[in-house]
Order: C-alpha cells, then structure tokens, then sequence
C-alpha cells in the first residue's frame, strides 16, 4: 500500500502530465478559465506538499485533473490511455 507522501507526489505528478496534454490540444486556450483553475490548484498541491500536508496536496490535484477530466468529456476526447 502507498503511503500519503508517496500518493502525493504520483497524484502532482499525474497532474503535470494531463497539463501538458491539455495544453497541447489546444483545450487551455478555448478553455482559459479551466486552465487558470487547474494551474491554481496545482500550485496548491506543491505548497502542501512542500508543507507536509499529503493529505491537502492529494485533494488539490485531484479537484485539478477532474476540471481537465470533465473537459475531455465534454470536449468528446476522454481517452483511458491519453495520460
């Protein structure tokens, strides 16, 4: 099992990853409200984690990708495999 620190940083992680394919679908600039949302929350995410705060950090990149996630759906591009 992951510990929270371990989660964390793979949830970051995950996250710089659905960034750059949002980005590079054009998505953050038809969709530029999303984009400054989800780069907030990423930004969260790293404070808290910095801070030891596994927990905050989790929950900031998960909210992030789920703004990225309902995009794709919208947008007709949800793909299991895309990240």
């Amino acid at each position: 099992m992951m510990d929270a620190k371990a989660r964390a940083i793979k949830d970051i992680n995950k996250l710089q990853r659905m960034l750059i394919t949002f980005k590079s679908m054009g998505l953050g600039d038809k969709y530029p409200k999303v984009l400054e949302y989800v780069e907030n929350y990423n930004m969260d995410a790293r404070h808290f984690y910095e801070k030891e705060d596994y927990f905050s950090a989790f929950g900031a990149a998960n909210y992030a990708y789920g703004f990225i996630d309902a995009i794709l759906v919208i947008e007709g591009k949800k793909d299991d495999n895309i990240l």
